[in-house]
């Protein structure tokens, strides 16, 4: 990821819609599969740390990531535990946790299964890991290489990997539906756009902030419901067994 793409994250991430939706609709799974928590979580990929600082309030948690920034500016936001690391070398003991998370980790990663192998064995056997990750090639823009993407997937695509390092797939839905129009959109139109890429966060009043944070609490209840056909990302729960 270019490191200003780090600063900025940093700077919305804990208002800007997509990240409240994407961490809310995180944490919902975690109540739906993993409700009686009682073991130790692992961020994996922990980034700018607004999700890792959430989970430490529900129990102790872990951050991973391996660029130096990213846990810079994750301690800025409290003492938490973090380790600078590989996905594909965790410098943790076999069955360490009960739930590992990855949102939006795997397409950085030249080949995410020596990732998705490490991830398996440190969690306990029961454990959860719970996934997001952009959807469909189609939607390629500026905004995948400034976030330094390698791919972006399909349900198929990713229900092959995790079942490749022996993940049981208990949830796996696209999301981010309602709102895939607009954001193929505003993707397609970046091409047009001049200059360096960079991610698209497109600044909204408050107000319309407010209103797509609503939209997509809605869209997490249904996606808890049911398995949602299309959308902008994929998430997925896989089951250590």
């Amino acid at each position: 990821m270019q490191p200003q793409e780090y600063q900025r994250m940093y700077q919305r991430e804990g208002d800007y819609w997509w990240f409240v939706a994407r961490r809310r609709l995180a944490r919902g799974l975690l109540s739906a599969y993993s409700p009686a928590l009682a073991g130790a979580m692992l961020d994996a990929g922990c980034g700018t740390g607004a999700l890792l600082a959430e989970l430490n309030t529900l129990g102790f948690a872990v951050g991973v990531d391996f660029e130096r920034e990213a846990l810079r500016l994750t301690r800025q936001r409290g003492a938490f535990p973090v380790v600078q690391a590989r996905l594909e070398a965790l410098p943790f003991a076999s069955e360490s946790f009960q739930v590992a998370f990855a949102l939006d980790v795997l397409e950085h990663l030249p080949d995410e299964r020596p990732a998705l192998r490490e991830l398996y064995r440190v969690l306990k056997l029961g454990g959860s890991l719970i996934i997001t990750v952009p959807a469909y090639r189609w939607l390629w823009s500026k905004h995948d290489v400034a976030l330094a993407h390698y791919r972006r997937y399909t349900a198929r695509a990713l229900q092959a990997r995790l079942c490749e390092a022996g993940f049981q797939v208990r949830k796996l839905s696209y999301s981010l539906c309602l709102l895939m129009p607009l954001v193929a959109l505003a993707r397609w139109l970046d091409w047009l756009r001049p200059g360096v890429p960079a991610a698209t966060v497109v600044p909204v009043p408050a107000w319309v902030n407010r209103a797509l944070i609503r939209l997509q609490d809605w869209e997490t209840r249904l996606l808890l419901r049911c398995n949602l056909p299309f959308g902008v990302s994929l998430v997925a729960v896989g089951q250590k067994v």
